[in-house]
């Protein structure tokens, strides 16, 4: 469903990612694909350094996924490498080929899993969208096996200030927005800006409701037993919530659970673990769970749980672990935080902006023309259902297109 509020417009920045004085011309000489991701590592780390991407890019996020989620759904990756004339990558595709009924097709590494699908592009390159054809041309007839169509979701235009090259060619919005926020320099500068004195009055209640509880506290985890206690707490936390609503819980299969505890094991000894997990705790209860991944200077939401007990769940716990979010990551100068893709009431109230994506389909064969048309129809559809209150209520009850791609 389309945001309840006005949303007003993030702050201009600079964008973090430099420009050399001279431009790469032409943006490619030639493609070459792989089908494991160690084989496409210097080209990934080489890019990494330049290109604006989100932290489902990264390849520590890759190749976990891949690992886990992308194995047990026998997902071969397609990571396909652009490279100028003297031999530097130019782009990188994050792909996974699959099969849609008869059709061949490849889709960006991570799936749902991943708000957001990007490449990674050299920032000096020219990408015109006759480029980006060309480039999708060239990686189906490197590719090994028959590539039908590529079929592209949840793409932003832009990254952190930065233009996404796949916005040149053509495309159709996503069904859903993300939703994010800008962060100032003051967590009291943010707070005002998102709650009313009303708003911030009630909210102090509800803290002292809990703390009548016991001792609470916000933590985020320093440590594998705590990264492990937390994630425990958010997979019986969202399982219940899952079960309460009838529907089925995307982190409920082996899989997914050990993508995530190995995210956020992965860097969590140097300080800078890929899966951020931040909990508020009720004495030794943790009543709320929050995971987000970090990339430069924005944090990406993963989810959000809470408690299911009435007498916790009528103080807002998720509600509150988010604003204690919000001042950390404002403490560590993080500039913007968002809290992923598709529609949610806590989304609308933290995030004052709205950031559309897009999807694409590019044909490669006859079956793949026919395959991108039900595709980006089935995609529109998903996008009046979600803008419409009475069709969206309506698909949550009977089941709709919503769930499979």
């Amino acid at each position: 469903m389309p945001p309840a509020t006005a949303h007003r417009p993030l702050p201009a920045t600079a964008s973090r990612f430099p420009r050399r004085a001279a431009r790469l011309e032409p943006a490619f000489a030639h493609v070459e694909t792989f089908e494991t991701l160690a084989a496409a590592r210097d080209a990934w780390t080489r890019l990494a350094r330049y290109a604006p991407a989100s932290a489902y890019q990264s390849f520590d996020f890759a190749r976990i996924w891949s690992e886990t989620v992308g194995a047990a759904r026998g997902l071969a990756p397609l990571i396909v490498v652009a490279r100028d004339a003297a031999g530097e990558p130019t782009a990188l595709l994050p792909l996974v080929r699959r099969s849609w009924g008869p059709v061949r097709i490849a889709v960006f590494l991570g799936g749902k899993d991943a708000n957001f699908g990007m490449g990674l592009f050299h920032p000096d390159a020219e990408w015109s969208p006759q480029a980006v054809r060309a480039l999708l041309g060239a990686a189906a007839r490197a590719a090994s096996l028959r590539v039908d169509a590529f079929l592209l979701a949840n793409q932003p235009r832009e990254w952190q200030g930065a233009p996404n090259p796949m916005a040149s060619a053509k495309g159709q919005p996503s069904p859903s927005f993300a939703y994010k926020s800008a962060l100032p320099a003051s967590f009291a500068a943010w707070r005002d800006a998102h709650a009313s004195k009303e708003a911030q009055k009630k909210q102090r209640k509800k803290l002292k409701r809990l703390e009548a509880l016991g001792p609470l506290a916000y933590r985020r985890a320093a440590d594998p037993a705590e990264a492990e206690r937390i994630l425990a707490a958010f997979e019986a936390q969202k399982s219940a919530r899952m079960r309460e609503l009838g529907v089925g819980d995307a982190y409920g299969a082996a899989e997914a659970r050990e993508c995530l505890a190995r995210l956020a094991r992965c860097g969590l000894d140097e300080g800078a673990p890929r899966l951020e997990l931040h909990a508020l705790t009720l004495g030794e209860r943790i009543i709320a769970t929050f995971g987000g991944l970090a990339a430069g200077d924005r944090l990406s939401g993963l989810f959000l749980s809470y408690e299911a007990d009435p007498e916790i769940a009528r103080s807002s716990p998720g509600e509150l672990l988010v604003h204690a979010v919000v001042e950390n990551a404002v403490a560590r100068r993080l500039r913007t935080l968002d809290l992923g893709v598709g529609e949610a009431r806590y989304k609308n109230e933290a995030c004052e902006a709205t950031e559309e994506l897009f999807d694409s389909a590019h044909a490669v064969t006859p079956l793949g023309a026919a395959a991108a048309v039900a595709y980006l129809a089935k995609q529109r559809l998903k996008r009046r259902i979600k803008q419409s209150p009475r069709l969206f209520a309506l698909s949550r009850r009977f089941g709709s297109v919503l769930g499979s791609t």
